[in-house]
């Protein structure tokens, strides 16, 4: 008698791989798979694939322990392709790669003494680390586009045959090359909206990172502003200055992307001050930066000549405080900035603003040691700010840069602006920020699980 129950074989791909895979995958309906399809999922692993889904012959998903691949609907898949997942990779609705695509969200660690202790001569032997790959609704890769780790790939995107994707990609743009860069940008198709990258950006130092400004509703409202020679209250005081116009900057240039900024800049701080509100703030907030600007200095200075020596900051003790405050920073911060000082400008008589300034350049030169050994960058602004006050003081305009000889004017400010602008700029510190950074492998499941957890089912 001749059975009439189908060999595993020769069922349909999708009820073979359902059969195969029970409550591990969950696969929508419409599908269009390949009998070749190789779907490999280790214990705790889980895939989900949406609604008309195209897959073409001779591709691959592998998901390891723990891990989670999404694939939105009406997604399609060409030939050949390889996805590999330790932490997690998501493919939005309507994305689509081409042939021979290579997504892979983790690599090995290098091999030092300390993650191969015994120098044993495996190629695992080191383990991984991984972050997430986030490709966006709409997004097209080319025929052998290769993704790294920590790489999102923005809605609408399309990126160049043989490309190697290893860093993000903003939303309606056109990328290619090794590495791929943006080459130019586009009107996007409209897309249902996926969750925002948010950066965390926190700034630690005196009153010219805080900037106070007196405020009233009524000023600011173009439409109600007060007669001329009439009163108002002030109601409260802003945070504006440099900080507040580079947070504009930031979110006019990255609309797509979230800012969090954390102004902790305070009004006559000391280094000894700044040191006791870096500490306080991660032990009540436990916040995690992904870029911290650190400015201190030109009060520890002051104080002595005001003759406010309890309050005054030696070099030395100025160094141990940048140096704590640099060791804290790193442990939870993805990317520091160390910005100097700017200099004293007309607040007392010409000799003692010299021997004033003198003093303070050596106080940014331990902060720019500081920084190089602790691998952040540093800023400069002494330079380029005393030579935009010396040319002002030649057109006879002495103070441009200055309100008080300390605190500074918008021209002040503006100088300021620039120069962190265009340290943003060379570095592509933004662009970098946007990956998600590579953990080890454990650490990435936990730290990105929640990325996750909506594709998976409750009892997977």
């Amino acid at each position: 008698m001749t059975s009439t129950t189908p060999a595993p074989s020769e069922l349909p791909a999708a009820d073979r791989l359902r059969a195969q895979h029970g409550t591990a995958l969950t696969l929508g309906e419409d599908c269009d798979l390949p009998d070749d399809l190789v779907i490999e999922l280790d214990n705790g692993a889980h895939l989900t694939i949406g609604d008309r889904v195209c897959i073409r012959r001779g591709s691959t998903i592998q998901v390891h322990r723990g891990a989670t691949v999404t694939i939105g609907n009406d997604v399609a898949i060409g030939e050949h392709t390889f996805i590999s997942a330790m932490a997690g990779i998501s493919l939005g609705d309507g994305a689509a790669l081409s042939n021979m695509v290579d997504l892979h969200d983790h690599n090995h660690r290098v091999r030092t003494a300390a993650n191969v202790p015994t120098g044993q001569l495996v190629p695992w032997a080191s383990g991984f680390e991984a972050a997430p790959i986030i490709i966006e609704p709409g997004a097209t890769l080319s025929n052998k586009v290769t993704v790294t780790g920590g790489v999102r790939i923005g809605a609408n995107v399309l990126v160049g045959a043989n490309a190697v994707v290893a860093h993000s990609i903003a939303p309606d743009a056109v990328a290619a090359g090794v590495p791929a860069a943006v080459r130019r940008h586009f009107d996007g198709a409209p897309v249902a909206s996926e969750d925002r990258r948010t950066l965390t950006v926190g700034f630690f130092g005196t009153s010219i990172m805080e900037h106070l400004e007196a405020f009233n509703a009524q000023m600011t409202t173009q439409a109600n502003l007060p007669e001329v020679g009439s009163k108002v209250t002030v109601e409260g005081w802003h945070q504006r200055g440099w900080v507040h116009r580079l947070t504009l900057s930031l979110r006019a240039a990255h609309a797509h992307i979230g800012f969090d900024i954390r102004n902790h800049g305070e009004g006559g701080a000391t280094s000894r001050d700044i040191a006791s509100l870096v500490e306080a703030d991660r032990a009540t907030t436990g916040t995690d930066y992904d870029l911290v600007f650190l400015g201190c200095g030109i009060n520890d200075v002051w104080r002595r000549f005001q003759n406010r020596l309890s309050e005054a900051v030696d070099l030395d003790e100025y160094t141990r405080h940048i140096t704590t405050m640099l060791e804290q920073l790193t442990g939870y911060s993805r990317q520091i900035v160390v910005i100097s000082e700017t200099p004293f400008g007309p607040i007392e008589d010409p000799g003692t603003v010299a021997a004033m300034n003198t003093e303070l350049a050596l106080y940014n030169e331990a902060a720019r040691k500081a920084a190089a050994a602790h691998g952040a960058l540093f800023l400069d602004v002494w330079t380029p700010f005393t030579a935009v006050a010396r040319h002002l003081f030649a057109d006879d305009q002495a103070g441009g840069v200055w309100s008080d000889g300390v605190h500074l004017t918008e021209l002040g400010d503006t100088v300021l602006l620039q120069h962190a602008e265009r340290l943003l700029a060379e570095h592509r510190i933004v662009d970098k920020l946007l990956n998600y950074p590579l953990l080890e492998r454990d650490s990435a499941l936990t730290a990105y699980g929640p990325l996750f957890a909506r594709y998976r089912p409750a009892a997977s």
